[in-house]
């Protein structure tokens, strides 16, 4: 029988030999998703960025997996969580290696950041078509790149090891895109984003003190970084919220995404 290391909302872990893992993703997952998770992280640990190696695709007992290197490391989001007095240097971190991702080209990856928008914005729960039109002629016209982007980039996604090694995880929705638009995501998952599936409520109720301290000294790291100013961030909130809420996620997350989403729709023509 295989050892359960861990578990999310749409993967078992498990621990597999000679320092490897196995993702076991839940019966029913789509497929093509699974293929596209396993090519671009081939994709990515090509580019030399630290990330678990993936080894091949499986299937255990009806259910597809990929066998991933086992990485050393503790959860960005639990470091937070056990060491509050650190935050400010954690949120740092999590800048800092956000933008190393952005820093890649991956103007031949097949996965196109407004693309993948769109799409998420016209299958978008509680929007009308109207609203929906709208905000995809608004995304249309915001700035064109092609920069590697992880498109869901967040603390419990990060895995921190020695003082020169942190690793960037589940690259399911990487693609080619501007970074500020994925800092987008990032911001909003900061703001409104539910914790994983099982979360301690303390360690949630910590989480959700700091929620506002960890987004304001990773935004302002990355924009130190980058070089740039928050404003051109801003722009690019409106469509990553729609196209949020095409991602299951809780009612009351939706609820606040929408009045986000309403009162920026009122201030576009």
């Amino acid at each position: 029988m295989l050892e359960q290391m861990g578990q999310g909302r749409t993967a078992d872990i498990f621990v597999a030999d000679d320092n490897k893992v196995l993702k076991l993703y839940k019966k029913g997952f789509p497929i093509e998703a699974i293929h596209e998770e396993y090519g671009v992280s081939r994709y990515v640990h090509n580019l030399g960025i630290h990330v678990p190696r993936p080894f091949e695709m499986v299937e255990r007992e009806g259910r597809l997996g990929i066998i991933f290197e086992r990485v050393p490391g503790t959860s960005l989001l639990h470091l937070m969580t056990q060491r509050p007095l650190r935050i400010k240097r954690f949120s740092r971190t999590l800048a800092a290696l956000h933008h190393h991702v952005h820093s890649h080209s991956a103007a031949d990856l097949n996965r196109n950041h407004k693309e993948i928008l769109a799409h998420n914005i016209q299958s978008a729960p509680l929007l009308t078509d109207a609203e929906k039109s709208k905000i995809i002629r608004y995304l249309q016209g915001l700035p064109e790149d092609h920069k590697l982007c992880h498109g869901d980039y967040h603390p419990d996604n990060v895995l921190v090891g020695d003082e020169s090694h942190s690793w960037v995880i589940d690259w399911m929705t990487g693609m080619a895109g501007h970074p500020l638009g994925d800092l987008a995501r990032s911001v909003l998952l900061l703001t409104y984003g539910t914790l994983p599936e099982g979360t301690p409520k303390t360690k949630g109720l910590l989480i959700n003190f700091f929620r506002r301290r960890i987004k304001n000294q990773y935004i302002r790291h990355y924009m130190k970084l980058a070089n740039k100013d928050y404003a051109e961030v801003d722009p690019w909130i409106l469509p990553v919220a729609a196209a949020r809420l095409a991602d299951g996620i809780p009612d009351a997350e939706k609820n606040a995404l929408l009045l986000d989403i309403r009162a920026r729709l009122k201030t576009i023509s």
